[in-house]
C-alpha cells in the first residue's frame, strides 16, 4: 500500500463491529443507526456487520496528515499495509450497505 499521496480517508470514520441481526426486532437498532446523520451500517463479504460513523479525527490536518504522530492511539499505529484501504482499486469491502431506514426494510423485505 503506498501512502504518499493519501486523503487520508481512513482518519475520516470510524467502524465497529455490531452483532448480526437474528431477527426482524433486531433491526430495529440498524434502523435507529442510520436514522442519524452521516452513519451508516454495511456488512462485507465475511458476513461481519459494522456501524460506521462519518467523522474525521480532530487530529487530522489540513495536509491529511496526523497532528499528534508521536503520541497517536495505539489503534492507529496498529493500522497498516494489510489493513483495507478505502483508495485501493479492489472492490470495496461493503457488500451490503444501510444509509436510510428504507434501506433498511427492503433488506428485511427482499433478504431476510
Amino acid at each position: 500500500m503506498d501512502c504518499t499521496n493519501c486523503k487520508a480517508e481512513c482518519c475520516k470514520h470510524v467502524a465497529i463491529e455490531i452483532d448480526k441481526p437474528e431477527n426482524i426486532s433486531d433491526f430495529e437498532n440498524i434502523k435507529w443507526y442510520v436514522s442519524h446523520k452521516n452513519i451508516k451500517v454495511w456488512v462485507n463479504d465475511e458476513d461481519e456487520w459494522h456501524v460506521e460513523f462519518m467523522t474525521p479525527c480532530e487530529h487530522l490536518g489540513e495536509d491529511y496528515r496526523c497532528k499528534i504522530y508521536d503520541r497517536r492511539p495505539e489503534i492507529c499505529k496498529d493500522y497498516g499495509m494489510d489493513d483495507f484501504c478505502v483508495n485501493d482499486d479492489e472492490d470495496s469491502e461493503e457488500k451490503i450497505i444501510f444509509n436510510t431506514i428504507e434501506d433498511v426494510e427492503n433488506h428485511i423485505k427482499n433478504d431476510f
